[in-house]
């Protein structure tokens, strides 16, 4: 007897409620690095106006600027195996394993 699945797809509410607003952080980070926002004063009533936690932006931009995109893609290729093992080599590297969770989310959930 076949069990019923009662999975569903996230809404895109539920997306960025899971993700912590990861998707549009990743990308105004991005934008923020590629001087979308400008500088100073300007760049962060920019970043607030379009409805962002711009100290969130900024952090995810340092965290992007210090190498963890690139660690993000190796742990989606799977260079760092799994759950607490992950974790741990994370951590060892001096990675934050929650920054490189929402860089990934930033990366792989659609906004």
């Amino acid at each position: 007897m076949e069990k019923q699945s009662n999975m569903r797809l996230l809404s895109e509410e539920e997306q960025e409620m899971v993700s912590g607003g990861s998707t549009k952080t990743y990308l105004a980070a991005v934008d923020l690095m590629n001087g979308k926002y400008g500088t100073g004063e300007s760049c962060r009533k920019s970043v607030t106006d379009e409805g962002l936690d711009y100290w969130r932006v900024q952090h995810m931009a340092n965290a992007l600027s210090q190498g963890y995109g690139q660690v993000a893609q190796d742990v989606i290729d799977g260079k760092y195996g799994k759950d607490a093992a992950r974790f741990k080599a994370l951590t060892m590297d001096g990675f934050d394993p929650r920054m490189v969770q929402q860089i990934i989310n930033g990366m792989l959930l659609d906004d």
